[in-house]
């Protein structure tokens, strides 16, 4: 690559997720008849199928067209190993974010009752959702901007830059605070040396979807949003410094902790792909 050449190909890929979101979301407005209606972050497909439609769009013609890459150069290998590593990374981000939630329960900073349960296909769609998104993001991050930034600068101005961005993208979520944004940086952080270490798109896709299920599974809040899957109402009595409060356990230092940990754990665990 180019001494400059990094610079176009960066504002090649955002220019073009931004025109497609642009088209795509008008679209979907239309359809929804929610043109001019509120802001708000919301989870549903009207709102999430747009944004990974957008990101695949502009990753397929940057990597795929443009640079001649393969999709496996960004770690979405197919067949059956992606698949593994896709649970696997599932399975990492539902531990360290039960993590986080088993010790503010200890603490006595959370507790449950029952409430309403929307059912098996209400619990699987939003988790279906949740992919969705987590892949959404990961393809704007992790994907080919990380991996651009990498090739020119190497992997800490990649896992700083894509970190700070990923972190920024949350500025807007209900109820954020210095401390969320610090965490979400932090997260952006965990995310990317799970990318660096693993290269696979896959692992880190389903890294950042176990994180988010763990947390609806909870019925606390993920990043600010009220997401639930089973049908928990959580009590948070907690000292919203370590509880986050209501933006949810990623706003408050137990978190901030956990994460550190997190990171650590999959620095080992997670291999090492810094080649390719």
């Amino acid at each position: 690559m180019t001494r400059w050449a990094w610079v176009g190909r960066l504002a090649g890929f955002v220019a073009l997720f931004m025109a497609c979101a642009f088209v795509f979301f008008i679209g979907a407005a239309l359809l929804t008849g929610s043109l001019g209606a509120g802001s708000s972050p919301v989870l549903d497909w009207w709102t999430v199928l747009p944004g990974l439609a957008a990101a695949f769009a502009a990753t397929w013609v940057l990597a795929v067209t443009i640079d001649g890459r393969p999709l496996a150069w960004l770690g979405l290998r197919g067949g059956r190993r992606g698949a593994v590593e896709l649970v696997l990374g599932s399975l990492a981000g539902m531990a360290i974010v039960g993590a986080t939630i088993l010790v503010l329960a200890l603490a006595g900073w959370v507790s449950w009752s029952a409430g309403t349960h929307g059912g098996v296909l209400m619990a699987l769609e939003v988790s279906l959702l949740l992919l969705a998104a987590a892949f959404a993001e990961e393809l704007l991050f992790r994907g080919y901007p990380f991996r651009v930034l990498e090739g020119r600068f190497g992997p800490a101005v990649a896992l700083g830059a894509t970190s700070v961005a990923f972190g920024l993208l949350h500025g807007g979520n209900p109820g954020i605070g210095p401390l969320a944004l610090v965490n979400l940086t932090l997260a952006g952080v965990m995310l990317g040396v799970a990318y660096w270490r693993s290269r696979s798109l896959w692992f880190v896709g389903g890294l950042h979807f176990g994180w988010n299920w763990a947390l609806a599974a909870s019925g606390l809040s993920v990043s600010g949003i009220e997401v639930s899957i089973s049908g928990l109402d959580p009590v948070v009595s907690g000292p919203p410094l370590w509880t986050g409060g209501t933006f949810g356990p990623e706003g408050g230092l137990t978190a901030t902790f956990l994460t550190a940990l997190g990171t650590v754990w999959l620095w080992r665990i997670a291999g090492s792909g810094r080649g390719g």
